[in-house]
């Protein structure tokens, strides 16, 4: 019976995989609220994002950042998209993770979350959030 030859891990090459890109509490201010004052005021945002994207062998292998996403280009569309006054965290979250899916064509899917910190709520309180998942 003839030998079979298995290839070695390391001439297996995949032409790409899935990362995950974690934002933990980028910290922004802006002026989203149902209530005015918190369109004059504004408060501080917190966003914390996890991007499913895919990354090919040139960032793998190549160490090359054309192979997958850059975190400060999504940081940069965060801080656009969270300059443009929004009455529902809802509406900003949904805004926001479209604009990454439509900008970064390599990220599959996204959880996004963005924290109001000390809600005008009438009681005590850290932050407020939505978090909303989105995909192709």
């Amino acid at each position: 019976m003839p030998a079979v030859l298995m290839p070695t891990v390391s001439r297996l090459r995949r032409a790409w995989m899935i990362s995950v890109i974690h934002i933990e509490r980028l910290a922004l201010t802006g002026f989203h609220g149902v209530m005015p004052q918190e369109r004059l005021v504004g408060t501080v945002f917190y966003v914390t994002l996890e991007a499913e994207a895919e990354v090919s062998d040139e960032a793998l292998s190549g160490d090359e950042l054309a192979g997958t996403v850059s975190y400060a280009d999504i940081i940069s569309v965060i801080r656009q998209e969270m300059a443009v006054p929004a009455a529902l965290l809802e509406h900003l979250v949904y805004r926001t993770g479209q604009r990454l899916l439509s900008d970064f064509p390599r990220i599959v899917s996204l959880n996004l979350r963005i924290d109001k910190e000390n809600p005008p709520c009438g009681v005590c309180v850290d932050n407020i959030g939505v978090s909303m998942t989105l995909s192709r």
